[in-house]
C-alpha cells in the first residue's frame, strides 16, 4: 500500500512540474519593423540542424534604431504565475550583431498590446548559450516573444529552445 501511495505521489508532483514549466518552438516566428508592419531587412527561416531552431539572417545592417523585432507567438502558454523567461541562442559569424532586447507581450484587444517583461541586456554568445530573466506577472491573454535585433550582413543569429517558467 505504501508502494502505492508513493506512485501516486510522484505521479502528481512530475504532472504539477511539467504543468509549471511549457517549452516552446521560434518556428513561427515574423520579423517585424518600426510599429509592427512586416519587415524586409531581416529574414527568418528554419536553421538545419535541428530543424526546429530558427536562423535570422540579413542583407542590409540592422542597427539600433532600425527598431527590427522578431515576434514570436507563445500559442498554448498556460494561464498563471511567470516566473522567468529562458531563451536559448547563438551568434555566427564576426561582424558584430547581437540581440539587443527582449519583452513579453500580452495582447487581449485586437489593437493593444501591454509589455510585461522588457529586459535590454545585449545577448552575444558565439557559443550556443540560454539567458534566463525574471518575468514575474500573471498571463491574462495572447503571449508574445519579442526579439530586438542588430545585426551584420553574413551574420546569422540562431534561436533554439524557449522556456517559461513559473
Amino acid at each position: 500500500m505504501k508502494k502505492l501511495i508513493l506512485l501516486v505521489v510522484l505521479a502528481v508532483a512530475t504532472q504539477f512540474l511539467m504543468a509549471q514549466t511549457q517549452f516552446f518552438s521560434p518556428l513561427g516566428a515574423v520579423p517585424v519593423g518600426p510599429n509592427g508592419p512586416a519587415s524586409n531587412k531581416v529574414k527568418v527561416s528554419a536553421y538545419c540542424c535541428p530543424s526546429t531552431a530558427l536562423e535570422i539572417t540579413t542583407n542590409v545592417p540592422v542597427g539600433e534604431n532600425d527598431f527590427q523585432w522578431i515576434n514570436i507567438p507563445l500559442d498554448g502558454l498556460n494561464a498563471g504565475l511567470i516566473g522567468k523567461l529562458v531563451v536559448c541562442y547563438q551568434i555566427q559569424g564576426g561582424g558584430g550583431s547581437y540581440i539587443s532586447q527582449l519583452r513579453l507581450t500580452e495582447m487581449m484587444a485586437p489593437n493593444a498590446a501591454a509589455v510585461k517583461v522588457d529586459d535590454p541586456t545585449d545577448l552575444n554568445s558565439a557559443a550556443p548559450t540560454c539567458f534566463s530573466t525574471k518575468a514575474a506577472y500573471v498571463v491574462n491573454g495572447t503571449t508574445t516573444l519579442a526579439i530586438k535585433v542588430v545585426m551584420r550582413p553574413g551574420d546569422k543569429i540562431i534561436i533554439g529552445g524557449i522556456t517559461v517558467a513559473r
